[in-house]
C-alpha cells in the first residue's frame, strides 16, 4: 500500500468511526435532533476517502472524478445539517445546483489536465465557499445556540482559510509550477482532512449535548418552580412568574407543563349564579362536565 493510500485509510478509519457515534447519539436523540444530516455528512466522507483509497484500483477517470465530487456532496450535506441546526429554510437544491456543476468541471479537467494545479485551486474555492456559507449560518442563530455552536463555526472559518490558501498556491503552482509544491499541497490537503473531521464533528456532538442540558436543566428549574410555592393575587388569581411578571393562572401552567384548561363550573358557584337551572344540571351529571 502507498504513502497516500495509507493516509486515506487513516481518515477513512476516523471519518467511520465519528459518523458512526454521530449516528448512534442521532438514533437514541431522535430524529428530530438534527444530528442525522450531520451523520450523514460524516458518512459521506467516509466514502470519500474510501474512494480515495482506493483510487490506484480504480478506473482512471472515476478515481479522478468520484473522490472529489463526494467531498463537495459532504460539504454540501454537512451545509444542510448547519441550516437544520439554524431552524433555517433547507437549500438542498442550491446544493445540487453547486455539485452538478463541479462535475461538469471536473469531466472538463478529464479532457484537458486531469493533474493541472488549476484543478486543485478550483476545488479549493468551491469547498471553501461551502464552509462558509456553513460558518454563516451557524454564526446567524441566535443567542444561546450561537453561543453553543460558536466552536463548530470556527473549524468552518479554519477549513475555508485553509482552501483559500491552498487554491492560492494551486495558482502560483500553475505559473511556476514545482514538483516541491505539488507535493507538499497534497501532504498538507490530507493532514487538513483529518483534523477538519475530528475538529468539527466533535465539536458538534459536544455542543449539540450541551444543548440538551441546557434545555433539561431549564424543564428541571420549570418543575422545582412549579413544585414550590406560587405567589398568587387574592384578588385576580393572577400568578407570578420567576421574571416578576403577572399571569393568567391558566397561561402559566400551559407554557412550563403542556397542561390545557378546559371551563366548567362547580356545583356550589352554578347554585349561586344559574339557581334556575341547577336542579337540572344536579340530575345530569355528564352536563357538567
Amino acid at each position: 500500500m502507498s504513502h497516500e493510500s495509507l493516509v486515506y485509510a487513516i481518515n477513512l478509519a476516523i471519518a467511520a468511526i465519528l459518523a458512526a457515534i454521530l449516528t448512534e447519539y442521532w438514533r437514541r436523540a431522535g430524529r428530530g435532533s438534527g444530528l442525522g444530516l450531520w451523520a450523514g455528512g460524516a458518512w459521506t466522507m467516509a466514502v470519500a476517502d474510501l474512494c480515495f483509497a482506493l483510487r490506484p484500483w480504480m478506473p482512471f477517470w472515476a478515481g479522478r472524478l468520484l473522490p472529489t465530487l463526494l467531498v463537495t456532496v459532504s460539504l454540501g450535506v454537512l451545509l444542510i445539517g448547519a441550516q437544520h441546526t439554524a431552524r433555517r429554510d433547507l437549500r438542498a437544491r442550491v446544493v445540487a445546483v453547486v455539485a452538478a456543476l463541479h462535475a461538469l468541471v471536473l469531466v472538463a479537467f478529464l479532457g484537458i489536465d486531469s493533474e493541472s494545479p488549476w484543478r486543485t485551486a478550483f476545488n479549493g474555492v468551491v469547498w471553501s465557499g461551502l464552509s462558509v456559507a456553513s460558518y454563516l449560518t451557524l454564526r446567524r442563530i441566535a443567542e444561546p445556540a450561537r453561543r453553543l455552536l460558536s466552536i463548530p463555526a470556527s473549524v468552518y472559518l479554519a477549513h475555508a482559510t485553509f482552501q483559500v490558501m491552498r487554491a492560492a498556491v494551486a495558482v502560483v503552482d500553475a505559473v511556476s509550477p514545482s514538483d516541491v509544491v505539488s507535493e507538499g499541497l497534497q501532504l498538507a490537503g490530507d493532514m487538513e482532512v483529518s483534523l477538519f473531521m475530528v475538529a468539527l464533528f466533535v465539536s458538534v456532538l459536544a455542543s449539540h449535548l450541551t444543548m440538551r442540558a441546557e434545555e433539561l436543566r431549564t424543564a428541571l428549574d420549570d418543575v422545582r418552580e412549579l413544585s414550590g410555592l406560587l405567589p398568587l393575587c387574592a384578588w385576580c388569581h393572577k400568578v407570578r412568574d420567576g421574571e416578576g411578571y403577572w399571569q393568567q393562572v391558566e397561561r402559566y401552567f400551559s407554557a412550563r407543563s403542556g397542561v390545557t384548561f378546559t371551563h366548567s363550573i362547580c356545583d356550589t358557584c352554578l347554585e349561586q349564579h344559574f339557581p334556575e337551572e341547577a336542579p337540572d344540571v344536579a340530575s345530569d351529571p355528564a352536563a357538567r362536565r
